[in-house]
């Protein structure tokens, strides 16, 4: 989801089109899907019950291997949860072994791709640029979600050698592709992206629009200030009954942030309004920090 807000991601939806994909949250400046949001959430409740053993990450490369089918599933999520905030020798021990990883990574395209998708997350979140080759490719996999993942791990990772690959999904006929890949560049902070993402200001994805506006201002480019307003407009967003209360205070706090660098005397006059009158006290404490 910058030195970026840790991410919560979501379980996979297996439901196909674009409707499935519309509600976001939202990292620092930039929105995510939420079919990639809420996962730690949702996987903590299932296996609340189980306690996690002190394992290594070479024991947990060993259930991914050998386990049965719900044993290297749950590995897989495990791993990539404790790389979430590692302790520094258990992030060590992760760049040590990770060219196994990318060998299981490589391989369960063929053999699972839940096994993939979270070893996609433990990659973006171990932010070692050696993993870029083999997201680059596992971001062109039929399975779209692994696709989402990859490039979440992609932006993570932070590395502007994934610009082309972000770019080329930027056009993707999935609109929830799209918002990935619209975040990530924004993450990237590649300026060869804003011709791009301009061109998706007015993309047929209201999320993608968003994104792509948040992601120019993350770059000082005023070309979404249009949307950035609209963003921070509540009664706009009060018009959205398809967000919920918390996506539009998330929205509203990270539409201030990506604003308060533009600069732009309309949209500081917009966070100026919400500093007093917004009635979530967040979205007012945050309006005033940026115009500090």
């Amino acid at each position: 989801m910058t030195n970026m807000t840790e991410e919560k991601l979501a379980e996979p939806t297996e439901g196909n089109g674009d409707k499935e994909k519309k509600i976001l949250v939202v990292f620092r400046f930039v929105l995510v899907p939420l079919i990639v949001v809420g996962v730690v959430v949702f996987l903590i409740v299932l296996f609340g019950n189980l306690a996690l053993k002190e394992k290594s990450v070479k024991d947990y490369l060993y259930d991914i291997r050998s386990g049965s089918k719900s044993e290297r599933w749950q590995a897989a999520y495990h791993l990539s949860n404790l790389l979430a905030n590692p302790k520094k020798d258990y992030e060590e021990q992760a760049r040590k072994n990770l060219p196994e990883i990318l060998l299981i990574f490589n391989q369960s395209k063929q053999t699972d791709p839940e096994i993939r998708r979270y070893l996609a997350l433990a990659l973006g979140r171990l932010r070692d640029p050696r993993a870029v080759p083999a997201l680059t490719e596992s971001a062109n996999d039929e399975d779209s979600q692994t696709v989402i993942w990859s490039l979440w791990a992609l932006g993570a990772i932070g590395d502007q050698q994934a610009t082309p690959i972000l770019l080329t999904k930027l056009d993707d006929s999935d609109s929830g592709i799209r918002t990935m890949s619209a975040y990530a560049l924004g993450v990237l902070n590649d300026p060869k992206s804003i011709p791009a993402l301009q061109g998706h200001l007015d993309d047929a994805s209201q999320e993608v629009s968003w994104n792509s506006a948040i992601a120019l201002a993350r770059m000082n480019d005023s070309s979404g200030a249009v949307i950035l307003r609209q963003m921070l407009d509540r009664n706009y967003l009060n018009g959205i009954t398809s967000m919920n209360p918390d996506s539009k205070k998330e929205l509203l706090i990270n539409a201030i942030k990506a604003s308060a660098k533009l600069k732009d005397q309309r949209l500081i006059e917009q966070i100026k309004v919400l500093s007093t009158g917004d009635p979530d006290p967040a979205v007012r404490n945050e309006a005033i920090q940026a115009l500090k």
